[in-house]
Formats: C-alpha cells, structure tokens, sequence
C-alpha cells in the first residue's frame, strides 16, 4: 500500500511537472477513443436492427422474386395478398401468418389534421410481430372492424396529455376509428415505416377487398410468418413456390419463386423493391470498423512517441528509483500503471465528447444513436479496448525508458532521426490512407447524386397523385399554368425504383431475357432533360390494358437484343410476356441508360410505354428563379382542391435521391469526420516529436543560432529529417490505399474511376499539416533553444 501511494505521488508530481505532454496524451487518445465509441455504436445499431421485436430470429419477411426462374431480375417486398391465405389453408407449419398493407388517408382529431400514413393490419399481426405495448391488450386489439392501434408518439400528436384509449379519429366519409391499444414508441432502427396499424377488416380495407376478391393477385403487402424453431425457412420458400403456380389466377405477373428473410437480418439484405426503409450494407461496417482500428493505431503510435520524447527525463526518475530499490519489473508496472491511468481519464474524455457530439451526428444523419441506453457489454467492450490500448501504447516506451543506464545510453546514441523514421512513416502512411479515402468516398457521392442517375433531377418535385382522379386532372391542369412551372410529367413508379414491372424478351439468339418495364407520360423526357439516342418520343397515353403500340427501350436492351446500333433498333416489333399475357409492341426511340435504382445495382433493359391507369405520382420541373414561392402555389393548389382533408405529399427528387443512399450519405460523413481526426492526431503526434527532436538537437541549434543562423534556417534544419519518412510514406500509401479503394469501388455496380488527384491532394494535405506543426512548434520553442545555448555544458 505504501509503495503504491508512492507510485501515485510520483505520477502526480510528473503530471505537475509535463502537464502540456500530458494534455497531448489525453486529447489524442480521447479523440480516438471517441471516434471508436461512435463507431461502436453505430454499428451495433445496424446488427441490432428489429431486435426489439420479440423473436425476430424467427420472424420472416416473404420476398417475392419476379423475373427468370434461375436469375430473378428483382425481389420484392410485397406480396400478393392470396400468399398469405394459402399458407394458412396448406401450410400447418408455417400458419401464423400475417399481414401489412400500406396506405395513405386523412386522419383528424380536434387535435391535429393530417394524411397519415399507416398500415392495414390483420387482426392476428401482433401475435406474429410481438411489438411492447404500454396500454390495452395486442391479442384483441386489432379484431374489431374500426379499431386502431398506435405508437406513444402518435397518441400524443393526436390526443395530447389525455388517455388515448377508447378515443376516436375520423376519417374518410366522417367514419370513425377506435384506440384499441398503445404501443411503446418504435426504436429508429426498425424496417417498420408507420406507427399506425387499423384493422383490416375494415370495410373500405384493401385487404378485405383482395381477401372477397380471389382473383386481385397483384402485389399490396407485406407478408409476415412466424416460423418453429425446427422448420427451415428454404423449406417453405420452396413449398409456397409450389401453392402459387397452383392456385394462381388473372394475368398478373407471378413470381418465380420466394425468399424468406428473417426480421434480425433484412436491414443488412439486398435492396428490395418497395422496401419501406433504405437499407445498410455489411460492407459499410466493415470499413468503419477498420477505420476505428487504423485511428486507434495512430492514437497508439502517438503515445509512445510522446512518452519516449520524455525519455532522458523518464530515465533519471527510473534510475532514481532503482537506485532505492525498485526492480524492473516494478518499474515496468510502474510505466504501465501510469498509461493505464491517462488511457481511463482519456475514457472519460471520450465518454462526454461523445455526449455532446452525438445529437450533431443524430441529426445529420438522421440517426437515433444514445451513449448511456446502449447496452452493457458494448461500454464493457470498450472498457476492455482501452486497458489494451494503454498496455500496448506504453509496451515498447516501458521496456525503453527502464532499460538499465548502459543499455539506454547505448541506444540513445543513435541518431534521433533514424531511429524514429518508421514510426514517422507509419503515421504519415495512414493518414495519407485515410485522406485518400475521404477524398474517394465523397467522390463517389457525388457521382451517385450527380451523374450516375444519366438524367438531370434538380428543381424536380415528386407529388403523390390523390386516389380521386377529378382532384388528379384539376391540379395537373392548374399548376401548368403557373408562371413557375416549367413542365409537369406523369409516371408509375419513376424515376423511383418503387413499382418494378418484369417483362420476359425473346432475344435474337432465343435466350430469355428479363426487362424492367415502366409507364410514362411523353412529357417525362423533357421534365427530366433525357435525350433521345435514336428515334423519337412517345406521343400519347391510354388506359386500356391491351399492348402498347409504341415502346421505348434503353441502350442496355438495344446491347441485350443483339442490335449494333440504337438506330439499328428502331422499327422493330418487339414481342414479351408481362402480366402473363404476351404482347407485341414496336421499339420506336432509344435512351441512354437512366438509372432509377441505385449504383449498387447495374442498370437493366428497360422498356418505357405509356399506360396510365396505375400512375403514382407527378413530377414538376420548377424554374430556379422563383423555386419556393411557386413550391408554395403548387401546396396551396392542391390543398384547394382537396378541400384540406389531403395534405399534399412532396418531395424533391435530390431528397429521395439522398433516402436512397443512406449507408452511402453515412460513409461520406464518416470518412470526413475520420480524416479531421487522423490529421490532428498527425498534428499532436508531430509535436510531440518535435518536443523530442529539439531536446536532442538544442546544442546543435543553439550553436547554429550563435553562429548567426535565422529562423527561416533553423526551420529549415528541423524539417529536413521529415522529408525522407513522408516520401517513402507517400510511396506506400497510394499503392495500399488504392488497392483497398479499388476493392471497394468495386463492390459498386456503377463508380467513379480512381484518377491521381484524390491522391496527390492527400500528399499535399499531409505535408502541409505536418510542417505547420512543425512551424508552430518552432516559433514556440525559439526562445528556449537561445536559452539553452546559455546552460549547455561546453
């Protein structure tokens, strides 16, 4: 006890003594145990996506896959509704099926007026999908026909402070709603969009509609299964397969087989068409995950050098205490004890950073991380992080400053320079590395927003079409005449990836081919600036589900049909089977290939007509000029003609654009913020040499200075041994960043091309804050190096 109180009064007395170094210490490490923390919880929010919901390992989603039988050329999450009535009429183990259907219709209360987005439910949903509720009873919930359940969230929003239960909302044609039950507020990493779930017996539901109605087979929701721990999910994949083709009816499309995909995993699964939240990728964890370990390696290499840039001083206290007794490995204890505790000091820097930066990051990235609710094992993870970080930063500067007198004299006799190059070329590599990275990653955002989509989606708002078509035809009239609209286009689905249509092609060679097909009015070429390659534009739409007289087709398909040429395309009559019927339309023009999906997906053939019964939305090009004032008449106008029971939903086509790519959005920001913190651990590391360097080489300078030498030259002299190391880091950082970069890119079906300047500006970056910590480091340290020239031993 009374060697450790010892230990401590020592430690105290050092920090009094170099409390500048130990604030570096601090801040570098704090800094990255932040950064490490951050990282840390985002990706147990993605892996833990739906785990609030009770057994969601053995919760399933039904994935429809549409397309070739051995290549589907889209999955989707929606299924027809009959999925769900076969599986509980034939299928004993997989009967606890349910299902969702989303919808968009007013909700009011004298509280609040809205379209709300909500779900049509089966009265059996919460049964499958075990959501925590705080009031009424989930297993009856949902039976009576008006019933409604909702999130704390939503109850307040509508009823306020009051008690939700047994209140009604109104809602189309003044019918009422009953509040069965109230669930506790959804976390944000739940796939669940909607916090409102009505009954689907409800009589203007559209699922009671397909369930009266056997042959309405196309896709309206989503489809849940429970499944026994001993019933393999491919199994009944592969079983349904079978029940589809034999109680199929009607011309829609059927699907060629299923996919059952549990709750637990969907958030990391391929992208999926009406999807109701975008989706991560494994391969954005990974990356952060290497990221958080190459900063902890910086962070590392930056406290060993600090505390071997004390080490004469650190020297003379370990051969006092020798002297008294101590033998090495008290004193190796005694180095480790003392970076253990800077290491949990700088913990709880990271811990109240991390408080304070977490709603910035929430906001922005449209997140819901929180630092004390996360779980245990993960602050225990952390725990465990730091105590290596501490014991592995101050191994080596230990075993150094401990080192008997000889041995240490021995070594400091090497020159400075040489026996600190490669730890000067490690963190000059990394950083470079890291720069490099930022400067790609958010190369490849931009290219996402800006090119990759082949067609020009600024000052373009998407407004969702009402259900009544009177109110579609008078708002479409009105705002084309408005001073502030350039064009106005209709569409079903695009230029979003909702609503993929397959069309199976013969092609020349008879090889099967899969196309996307979608509908358009003529206007929506203009509307987005899309040229034409060869031949001319669509002329008209029509209702009737007969065949398209006229098509247009991409310069995919024009490569996939086995034509030389767009040109060479036009006039032919092209026959395909979509909807189960076969159909023959003439390829009349070609466009480039537009993108409605994003780049992790390559850009299939594409077939556009102009089929109008099923459009989804509108799409009006604004002039920039006047852009919010005529956003504000197009609202207004629709609020006219709904008479206000329908808020209108808008979006810009860049806000969707930017949904999209949520992990993509998340990564840039990521990177940003990981080449901010790599340069000023650069900074505090370079400082921290120099600190050893000037220590070293104050006789030289001294003498230098006497001798009439000027800053300028003295600069000069303490740059000169970085030159070397950021060179031959320079060497190994752009073949190792652009090999992992290349890998990257290439898990892209479309991407940018690496060229040299992300790289050459990493160089620049890297150099320019390194000798600006060496210039502030020398303008601070000129004055005590003229002092030294005075109390040197000549």
């Amino acid at each position: 006890m009374k060697n450790a109180r010892h230990d401590f009064g020592l430690l105290f007395r050092s920090v009094a003594r170099r409390w500048g170094v130990y604030a570096l210490m601090m801040a570098g490490t704090g800094l990255a145990l932040t950064l490490t923390l951050i990282v840390g919880l985002f990706i147990h929010s993605e892996l833990s996506f739906d785990r609030f919901i009770r057994g969601s390992d053995r919760v399933y989603l039904v994935s429809a896959l549409y397309g070739l039988e051995n290549k589907p050329l889209v999955g989707s999450d929606i299924t027809p509704a009959g999925v769900a009535r076969w599986m509980r009429a034939d299928m004993a183990e997989a009967r606890q099926v349910t299902r969702l259907s989303p919808v968009e219709w007013p909700l009011s209360t004298p509280r609040r007026i809205a379209r709300e987005r909500f779900f049509w439910a089966d009265p059996n949903l919460f049964e499958v999908l075990d959501l925590p509720a705080v009031a009424g009873d989930l297993k009856t919930a949902l039976r009576a026909r008006d019933s409604i359940v909702m999130t704390q969230r939503m109850a307040r929003a509508y009823f306020g402070d009051q008690n939700p239960l047994g209140r009604s909302l109104t809602t189309r044609d003044n019918r009422r709603l009953r509040v069965t039950a109230i669930l506790r507020d959804f976390p944000a990493n739940t796939h669940l969009d909607r916090e409102l779930f009505v009954s689907g017996g409800y009589p203007y539901s559209v699922l009671s509609l397909h369930d009266a109605n056997p042959t309405y087979l196309w896709s309206i929701c989503y489809t849940y299964v429970k499944l026994r721990s001993d019933v393999g999910p491919e199994a009944v994949a592969r079983q349904l397969t079978r029940l589809t083709h034999q109680n199929w009816q009607g011309p829609n499309n059927i699907p060629v087989s299923y996919e059952l995909i549990a709750l637990k995993d969907l958030h990391l699964h391929e992208r999926g068409d009406l999807q109701m939240k975008a989706r991560g990728h494994v391969d954005t964890l990974l990356a952060l995950a290497l990221v958080a370990v190459v900063i902890l390696l910086i962070a590392c290499a930056n406290y060993a050098g600090l505390v071997l840039a004390e080490t004469d001083e650190r020297g003379a206290e370990m051969g006092l205490l020798s002297a008294l007794g101590a033998g090495r490995a008290h004193l190796l204890a005694t180095v480790l004890r003392e970076s253990l505790i800077v290491h949990l000091l700088s913990l709880l820097l990271a811990l109240a950073l991390t408080e304070r930066l977490l709603p910035h990051l929430n906001h922005s990235l449209n997140l819901d991380l929180r630092l004390w609710s996360a779980p245990p094992g993960l602050m225990g993870l952390m725990l465990l992080l730091t105590v290596a970080l501490a014991l592995l930063s101050a191994l080596l500067p230990a075993i150094i400053v401990t080192a008997p007198s000889p041995v240490r004299r021995a070594r400091m006799r090497t020159r400075p320079p040489q026996r600190w190059q490669g730890w000067v070329i490690a963190q000059f590599t990394l950083v470079i590395s890291l720069l490099i990275a930022a400067q790609v990653v958010s190369r490849q955002w931009d290219y996402a927003l800006d090119s990759a989509p082949g067609f020009d989606g600024q000052h373009v708002a998407i407004v969702d079409l009402s259900d009544n078509p009177w109110i579609n035809r008078a708002f479409l009239n009105e705002i084309r005449q408005l001073k502030g609209v350039d064009s106005v286009a209709q569409a079903f689905g695009a230029p979003t990836s909702n609503f993929v249509r397959p069309a199976l092609v013969r092609g020349k060679d008879g090889r099967l081919l899969s196309f996307t097909r979608t509908s358009v009015s003529p206007e929506f070429l203009g509307v987005y600036g899309i040229p034409l390659r060869a031949g001319r534009n669509l002329d008209h739409t029509f209702s009737e589900v007969v065949a398209p007289k006229d098509i247009l087709i991409n310069e995919t398909a024009v490569r996939a049909l086995g034509f030389a040429s767009p040109r060479e395309a036009l006039g032919h009559v092209l026959g395909y089977e979509t909807d189960r019927t076969h159909m023959q339309s003439r390829i009349i023009g070609v466009v480039p290939d537009i993108r409605f999906s994003t780049v992790h997906y390559a850009t299939p053939p594409m077939m556009i007509d102009g089929f109008d019964r099923f459009f989804t939305h509108f799409s009006i090009r604004v002039k920039p000029s006047n852009e919010a004032e005529t956003l504000r008449q197009i609202d207004q106008i629709w609020l006219r003609h709904t008479g206000g029971t329908e808020p209108i939903e808008r979006q810009g086509f860049r806000d969707y654009l930017r949904s999209q790519y949520h992990d993509l959005h998340q990564q840039v920001a990521v990177s940003r913020l990981v080449a901010g913190v790599a340069i000023l651990l650069s900074a505090l590391g370079l400082m921290g040499l120099c600190v050893f360097l000037t220590r070293h080489q104050s006789r030289e300078l001294a003498i230098r200075k006497a001798l009439g030498a000027h800053f300028g030259d003295l600069l000069l002299y303490r740059i000169r041994p970085f030159l070397l190391p950021l060179l031959i880091a320079n060497i190994a950082a752009w073949p190792l960043a652009g090999l992992v970069l290349q890998q990257w890119l290439e898990t892209f079906a479309a991407h940018v091309t690496l060229t040299p300047l992300p790289f050459v500006q990493a160089s620049l970056v890297t150099s320019a804050s390194a000798l600006g910590a060496i210039l502030l480091h020398a303008m601070w340290s000129n004055r005590r190096v003229r002092i030294a020239l005075l109390r040197q031993d000549v």
